[in-house]
Order: C-alpha cells, then structure tokens, then sequence
C-alpha cells in the first residue's frame, strides 16, 4: 500500500528509538525521568527531531493527482459541538466537534494504559512513534468471522504475538464491561457514537477498536486502510492532540473531543493521512460493516495506473 511503511518495526514500549537512533539521543531519552520537568522537555524535543527526520525521509512524493488538486482547507473550528457536518463535495466525509468531555476521555485513556501495565495487551510499537493496541467491540463477531476478517493483520504484533492472534489474543470489550473496568462503559458509549452521528454507520456492526499513540512529529502517512480487516467504514475520535488531517485534496484540523469518519469514496477511492505536530496524539479508531470492497480501487495518477516499477521513476 502506497505510504505506508514496513510492519516488521515492533519494539518493547519503553525502547526510545527505532534501532539505529543516534546513541546521544537514545542516552537522553532514557535518563530523562531521572532530571525533572527540563530534561523531559528534551527528551520530547528530541523526540520531535528524531521522528520529523523519519517520517520526512520516508514520505513518498506526490501524485500526479495531488499535484493537480491541491488540499483545500475545510473550516470546521468554528461548529458547534455534538453536531454532525458532512463534507459538501466529497462523498461520505463527516466531522463531530467536541463529541466527549475531558473526564470521559480520561478514563477511556486509563483502559488502554491499564491494559498494557496488567500485560493484558502490551502497547505494540507497529512504526516509530506510532503504538497500537486492539479491541473487540460490544457485542463482539463470531469467531468464524474474526478469522475469516481479522486472521493476518501484522499491525498490532509479531507472528505469535498476542497482537497477532485476533480470537484468542485480543482483548474484548465485553469482559472489560463484565470486570467493571474503568473506561470500559465510556469505550462502549464511544463505539455507538459514530453509529448515532453518521447515518450510513448506523446498520452496520462495529468490527474492532485501536488505541493509537502517536508521538509528537510522527505521522500517520497517506494510505487506504487494507481490506478486510479496515473494514467498510471507519471513525476516529481525538482523545488528545491536535494535527491537521487529510482525506483526498480535503485538509482540516482536529482537536481533543473531535470524531470524523469516512466511508465510499472517501474511505475507498482516496488516500487519508494524519500530519505530525508538535505534541503526542491518542486517539482511538473504530471500524465499521462487513460488506467492504474485495479489493481496493487502483488510484488515479500513481505508478501503479501507470504500469511503472518504482525504479523506472528515477531514471
């Protein structure tokens, strides 16, 4: 998939850097705790540069398309709250500001960190910067489903790994509800939102959750989520941070609270991606309906329209 990077780059939570981080900067990453309020103020700075560096290098250029139809910003931070505005021009893009308040959001963050300080599910560090653990919605697919669905995904661990095992590894949403976890009534509360707000979300089941962090200067960059496993349609709320978000040639800013979705054209036959910015990201990101596409749409103006190998675009 264009703009996407390897899935091998797994490291423990808690590593600093991608293997090959500078030994300086590893070194002030890992005694920062240990030097107060300024030393992890660098720590983060540096961690800013590092991934800035990373994911600047590893950015494709644009296509043709992009070149032709540049982003045009859409104005949303003036909306009112809880009120859901649907994209004039590209198909089946909405926005919700606001949609939770700060307390709810908390606890929804405190569900994922206690899922990976009890070793329920250990963040998974799937690119630099970028941490994912998953979740079964409420109610959750049959098994039989989960396989035929989810058997394969490589983003939430290593062959093996609890992350990739999708039955049996996963946790579920249900047994969180059951233990009376903290955050859990909130997640489900969440999982029903986009469902509420958005009509072509409304008939379709949830198929699974992720948590995402997102260190400052890291990027979600320019892809179509793979089928089967990104599901029909997908919605994302913001828990923390703020960044600039791309879906096709439409540029919008999102802050904690926000939910967005995309689905048709808007989820199939254009790239989406996440900017970097200036301060971590947790965000979380709920897929929707079993009926998705058998296979992506080829995009206009890429190599691959084209019929050319990537080492023919540098001769």
């Amino acid at each position: 998939e264009r703009g996407q990077v390897s899935t091998k780059l797994g490291s423990p939570r808690g590593a600093p850097w991608a293997p090959g981080a500078p030994a300086a900067v590893a070194a002030a990453s890992s005694c920062a705790d240990s030097r107060g309020p300024m030393a992890r103020g660098v720590r983060g700075f540096l961690r800013y540069l590092c991934n800035t560096a990373f994911y600047t290098a590893v950015r494709r250029p644009p296509t043709a398309q992009e070149i032709q139809e540049p982003c045009v910003p859409w104005d949303v931070l003036s909306s009112p709250a809880r009120v859901a505005l649907r994209h004039p021009t590209l198909d089946a893009l909405w926005l919700v500001r606001r949609c939770l308040d700060s307390t709810e959001m908390a606890r929804i963050r405190s569900l994922f960190e206690q899922l990976h300080h009890s070793g329920r599910f250990p963040w998974y560090t799937y690119e630099p910067g970028r941490e994912m653990i998953p979740i079964h919605a409420a109610p959750g697919l049959d098994d039989d489903v989960k396989r035929r669905v989810l058997q394969g995904i490589e983003v939430f661990g290593e062959p093996g790994s609890l992350g990739s095992d999708p039955v049996g590894g996963w946790p579920r949403l249900s047994d969180l509800l059951g233990d009376s976890s903290v955050g859990s009534a909130e997640l489900l509360a969440l999982q029903r939102l986009p469902q509420e707000l958005f009509e072509d979300f409304a008939p379709q089941p949830c198929i699974f959750l992720q948590a995402q962090a997102l260190e400052r200067g890291a990027e979600v960059t320019p892809h179509r989520d793979a089928v089967p496993y990104g599901g029909d349609m997908i919605a994302t709320l913001v828990v923390e941070g703020s960044n600039q978000v791309r879906v096709g040639s439409v540029r919008f800013p999102v802050e904690p609270g926000d939910l967005y979705g995309i689905a048709r054209s808007a989820r199939y036959d254009v790239e989406h991606e996440v900017r970097g910015a200036s301060a971590d990201r947790f965000s979380i990101t709920m897929r929707y309906g079993l009926d998705f596409r058998d296979e992506l749409p080829t995009l206009l103006g890429s190599a691959t329209e084209a019929k050319l190998h990537t080492s023919e675009l540098f001769l």
